[in-house]
């Protein structure tokens, strides 16, 4: 099937979203992680390791960064104090540099990740802001992060910065639309809902690219994950099919994301039919709890995360 060269382009893993319609400056979230179909930050938290999997299998920068930021914190540490031995002059502040890296972790590890390279891009942006390799740029360093703090969060506030991190996200990736039109950016702004708890908006944007895009493999892959992570198997498996079916020679990777999911899909409707025959009663998970669980033991043995 034909692919859009603008797509091909900017896609990223197997990211980008819907046709969302928020413009600039919008802070529809901003700051306040509220809202009818806001999820608790657990529950947050499995959506993005869901994600992160399809992204891995993709070949794709994941949000596996966020989990090895306490190692690098402790690698930067070492390295100090290797800076500080060797020069008896530099002594003080090697050690305080040793110090303050050791205490960066969690939030404060992700946001020192991101923070400069963020910065710079802005600053690259306020003189020319309709780069479009800037703002595509801008989007998915936003992403990212924002998706790396949710990952690490520890209290609401943690979960509000991440929730404003995704709106920025959001914001430039429609200003890219706006000089721009283009699918991938759709998924990706489709995925920022969802890692901000707005799954029924979130796939509401993936079903109408679907429709607007039949040949889009990418859009169809992820709308089945937000399908299966619902709970909705049978929806899941239509939308793999069709990934598949897009995505022949496996280009975008969705191919084979989607062929993965489907036999994890076939596969627990095999052990629950079994389960049940012999007497033991089993209930599917309404909120797609038991495939994210499936998805973080897989994102394990991909990524060596220790999730």
């Amino acid at each position: 099937m034909s692919k859009k060269p603008s797509n091909k382009a900017t896609k990223k893993g197997i990211a980008t979203g819907a046709s969302s319609a928020r413009g600039k400056g919008s802070a529809t979230k901003k700051g306040q992680p509220t809202s009818s179909n806001n999820l608790s930050t657990p529950a947050k938290v499995v959506i993005i390791i869901f994600a992160v999997l399809m992204v891995v299998s993709l070949m794709m920068p994941t949000l596996s960064t966020a989990f090895s930021n306490n190692q690098q914190a402790e690698q930067q540490s070492s390295q100090d104090s290797s800076d500080s031995s060797s020069s008896d002059s530099s002594s003080d502040s090697s050690s305080d540099s040793s110090s303050d890296s050791s205490s960066a972790t969690g939030v404060a590890a992700v946001d020192a990740k991101y923070l400069d390279t963020v910065s710079e891009l802005e600053s690259k942006l306020s003189s020319d802001n309709t780069n479009l390799a800037t703002l595509l740029n801008l989007g998915r360093n936003y992403m990212r992060w924002g998706a790396s703090v949710l990952s690490a969060s520890s209290s609401d506030d943690d979960t509000t910065h991440g929730n404003e991190l995704l709106e920025k996200a959001i914001d430039y990736y429609q200003q890219y639309l706006d000089l721009k039109d283009s699918d991938a950016v759709r998924v990706d702004i489709a995925l920022c809902k969802l890692y901000e708890g707005e799954r029924s908006e979130a796939q509401s944007d993936l079903e109408t690219l679907t429709q607007n895009s039949p040949t889009y493999a990418t859009a169809w892959a992820n709308l089945g994950m937000v399908q299966e992570y619902s709970g909705d198997k049978d929806a899941a498996k239509a939308s793999y099919q069709s990934a598949i079916d897009n995505d022949p020679n496996d280009e975008y990777g969705a191919k084979s994301y989607a062929t993965q999911r489907l036999s994890a899909l076939e596969s627990s409707s095999s052990t629950t039919s079994t389960t049940t025959g012999t007497g033991t009663s089993t209930t599917s998970s309404s909120t797609g709890e038991t495939g994210a669980k499936g998805l973080t033991d897989t994102l394990n043995n991909l990524s060596g995360t220790g999730l």
